[in-house]
């Protein structure tokens, strides 16, 4: 084998070493990208559950403004939502 067949022989490991190594990370990639669309989808989930809680609580009565879970709601409710 000649300098020249192992210098090349030895690039073309590399090519191959950096070509599975970017599909790894592409296939990591797509793992977290489906395991992300999930669990956005649970997180709207609970957000929409939430708000219906604090509208269902305005309407018997709740004062949200004398406890700290009732102020974070607060906090985090959209400007058009009046407590």
């Amino acid at each position: 084998m000649t300098k020249r067949e192992r210098v090349e022989g030895i690039e073309n490991g590399k090519r191959m070493v950096e070509r599975m190594t970017i599909e790894n990370k592409l296939d990591d990639l797509r793992d977290a990208t489906a395991r992300l669309a999930g669990a956005e989808v649970k997180v709207d989930m609970l957000r929409d559950r939430k708000w219906i809680l604090v509208e269902e609580l305005k309407a018997l009565g709740h004062d949200f403004t004398t406890t700290c879970e009732g102020m974070d709601v607060v906090l985090s409710a959209p400007p058009s939502m009046r407590f």
